[in-house]
Formats: structure tokens, sequence, C-alpha cells
């Protein structure tokens, strides 16, 4: 696949990311986060398995003894991802939530790629200057948050830790989950034999908590719909695009292009009536992604003088 579809896949992916927060943000006022991941991840995981057992089950149980470690790992990435996200959804502004998580991802991705993927550390110093500089960015954001300053400002003190603590875990399974599904592709897995096998984790960790919980699995019959548009535009195609983009791009790219993810966000939040406009989160996001920005231009600047 090429770099120009990987792009064009990341920027379709980045805008129904965008306008899926926004929705998840507003559903899960209603319904309990776990059924949202549960209904989500089991829809997903039946789709993706039936296709590789169509394809060829023995082929993939033989890629999942070869990478049980790899496929425990992206699990666990998905795990960080996608509990950390819906949880923070919860508790935080939309806007806030998709700045953090997408803001956060290069300096975390050129950190780990030294550690686990050599092949992707190589970074210039501007690079490390502006991920510092981000990082201090969204931590001053987060404080801002902390003290009320938000689209949100009626939330309580534990709701807002809750949530600043769930957008930093989400941000790091991101990047792993980049990092790592980049080596799954490189091991010859194909995008639906990795999405069948990736969310198993999230499928017995949802279903455990809401069995040994007051939690039902039915839905009224006014959420029926809203969780069918969630399931097959909010959450089955944006997993299988960024796959894509993943397979196409290189992970502080994929990093880089998730930038317009906030930027989205933004413009799509204030269909929910629970979020005021705030200054200070749009000042943030301006910050934050303008740095980003310049990152991006300077990297591929880097690339088309190699």
């Amino acid at each position: 696949m090429s770099t120009y579809s990987g792009v064009v896949y990341g920027i379709i992916f980045c805008l129904i990311s965008a306008a899926s927060d926004v929705f998840v943000a507003y559903l899960t006022q209603s319904i309990n986060s776990a059924i949202v991941i549960f209904y989500c991840f089991i829809s997903s995981t039946l789709l993706f398995m039936m296709i590789s057992i169509f394809k060829g089950i023995d082929q993939l149980i033989m890629k999942v003894r070869k990478n049980t470690l790899l496929v425990l790992i992206v699990n666990v990435s998905i795990l960080l991802n996608w509990g950390g996200l819906i949880i923070s959804l919860r508790f935080l502004e939309p806007a806030i939530v998709g700045v953090a998580s997408v803001a956060c991802g290069p300096a975390i991705t050129i950190l780990l790629s030294s550690f686990i993927d050599k092949g992707e550390a190589k970074t210039e110093k501007l690079e490390v200057v502006i991920s510092w500089l981000v990082l201090i960015g969204v931590g001053v954001m987060l404080v801002n948050v902390f003290l009320g300053n938000s689209g949100l400002p009626s939330s309580s003190i534990q709701d807002r830790i809750i949530g600043i603590v769930s957008v930093i875990i989400g941000a790091v399974g991101t990047v792993l989950y980049t990092i790592f599904s980049k080596k799954l592709f490189k091991e010859k897995w194909q995008t639906y034999e990795i999405l069948s096998v990736r969310s198993i984790l999230m499928v017995i960790l949802s279903f455990c908590y809401v069995s040994i919980s007051d939690v039902s699995l039915s839905l009224d019959s006014e959420m029926i719909f809203p969780m069918s548009i969630l399931v097959i535009i909010g959450h089955l195609l944006p997993i299988y695009l960024v796959l894509k983009t993943i397979n196409a791009i290189t992970p502080l790219h994929v990093s880089l292009l998730f930038l317009l993810i906030p930027v989205f966000t933004i413009l799509f939040q204030y269909f929910d009536s629970r979020i005021a406009f705030s200054v200070e989160s749009l000042i943030a996001a301006s910050v934050i992604v303008s740095l980003l920005t310049i990152l991006g231009v300077s990297k591929i600047k880097k690339d088309k003088k190699v």
C-alpha cells in the first residue's frame, strides 16, 4: 500500500474518530461504559474472526502460536487505549481528550521506539525539543482541567482526576498499539487477522465486569439505534481504517496524522449541549497542534531529503 493511501485512510479515520469521541461522550451519560465497550468489541471480534475462518483458520492459528507475545501485547494496548478513552470521555471535555490523546503520541512514540523498535527511533533535535514542549503543554492543559477550566466546569475533582489518569493511559495504549501492530504486519499478518484477535482481552474483561456487577447487557429500545450506529460507523470502520494507515506509514507519522483528531473534535463537540465553549481548551488545542504541525513539516522535509 502506498504512503498516499495510508494518509487518506488516516484522514478519514481522524474525521470519524472525532465524531465518534463526541458521540461516545454523549452516549456514556446514559449507558454504562462497560456495555459500550462490550458491544463494540464483541461485534468487531466476531465479524473479523468469521472472515479469518473463511480465509483459512489454520493460517491464523499458526500465526498466533508464532507471535503469541505480540498478540498479547496488542490486546493489552487495546485495553489501555480504549479503556482509557471511553472512561476519560465520560469525565472530560471531548476536545481535551482528543488533544491529550494524540499530543502525547509523537513524544511517547519517540521514547518507546528507542526501546522497542530501533528502526523507528531515529530522531532529530527539533523533534525531541518540540515533543518535550508538547508534553509540557499537555501538562499545563491538564492542570487547567483539574482546576475546572474547561467546557465541563461542573465536574467534581474526583471525576477530573479519573479522567486525566485515563486519558494518559489511553495515549500510551495508542502508541503501543501502533508500534506492535506494525510488528505484526512485518510478520505477514493481514488486517482482518489482527482485528480478529486484538480485542479478545477487552471482550473477556468487559463481559466479566458486566456479569459480576448490577449492569445489564439489555438495551432500552431508544438506545438500540444509537448503539448500532456507534458499533458500525464509530467502531468497525475506524479500526479497519487505522490498521490500513499503520500498515502504510511509520508509527511517528501515524502519531502526527492523528493530530487532526482534536481539530475535528473541537468542531463536533459543540453539538453536545453539555459542552460549553472554553477559551482555555481552544488555546491549549491550538498551541499544541501548532507545535506538532511544525514537527510534522520538519519530519516530511527530512524524509524528502533522504
